[in-house]
């Protein structure tokens, strides 16, 4: 997992404590296009919780918590909270870097694209074309 975070919520069932938690791959969960509303069942299946439930229901009522981001999504992470909008940007942002790097290492000899700045700046222009066409 290049990018992962742990999330979490904890509430009361039946006079008990509880504290589901998983690990998420935050680039398979962004690929995949889901919201963080979709986090929610993921959760209560990994920690074997009927999403027929009234311990389902309990569990939706209380925001997620995150913690222990791994990769880019450190930036994104405050007090429990995660930017999952500004991470995705970012991540999106890091992918065409990458892209564009690849082309500039592999056809033009240049390793480091940042002492090329124009040259980084047509490529990801010449790459956010492409992917508009």
């Amino acid at each position: 997992m290049k990018n992962s975070i742990v999330i979490s919520v904890e509430f009361f069932f039946k006079g008990q404590k509880l504290s589901p938690s998983m690990v998420i791959d935050l680039d398979a969960h962004i690929q995949s296009k889901n919201d963080l509303q979709s986090l929610y069942p993921q959760l209560a299946r990994s920690n074997n919780i009927d999403l027929y439930s009234y311990e389902y229901e309990i569990l939706q009522a209380e925001n997620l918590v995150f913690s222990d981001a791994k990769g880019l999504a450190k930036s994104f992470l405050s007090e429990g909270t995660f930017n999952i909008d500004a991470f995705e940007r970012a991540l999106h942002e890091q992918n065409v870097i990458e892209a564009v790097s690849g082309v500039a290492r592999s056809i033009l000899s240049i390793d480091d694209l940042d002492t090329e700045p124009v040259l980084k700046t047509a490529l990801i222009e010449a790459y956010k074309l492409g992917q508009q066409s």
